[in-house]
């Protein structure tokens, strides 16, 4: 009789440790899947901007390009047109390497 009372105790402490790991089991899958729901809009919003950045940065790079080639003419033109060396020499324009075209020597 002693047997059974014994038996009967260890399955007792096994199912009171039991149904509290369960719910703290169940209680963080909860959590987690609470945090999933919140994070997958914030994950499609990111992926809105990054793609909305690149845009912007094509854009940029477009302007860059086409302010290189303006600068390039300019520079170009400045070995015979004054104006184009004083627009040169007064906003310090230079290609890398090289210093800003000079105004002529006046005679």
């Amino acid at each position: 009789m002693n047997e059974s009372t014994e038996n009967h105790a260890g399955s007792s402490e096994c199912s009171s440790a039991f149904l509290p790991l369960l719910l703290i089991g169940v209680s963080f899958a909860l959590i987690l899947i609470f945090q999933i729901s919140i994070l997958l809009p914030q994950r499609s919003l990111l992926n809105n901007v990054i793609k909305q950045s690149e845009q912007g940065v094509q854009q940029s790079k477009q302007v860059q390009s086409g302010l290189q080639t303006l600068v390039m003419d300019l520079i170009g033109a400045a070995k015979d047109d004054k104006d184009a060396q004083a627009i040169i020499t007064k906003y310090g324009i230079q290609v890398s390497g090289t210093s800003p075209v000079a105004a002529p020597a006046a005679k």
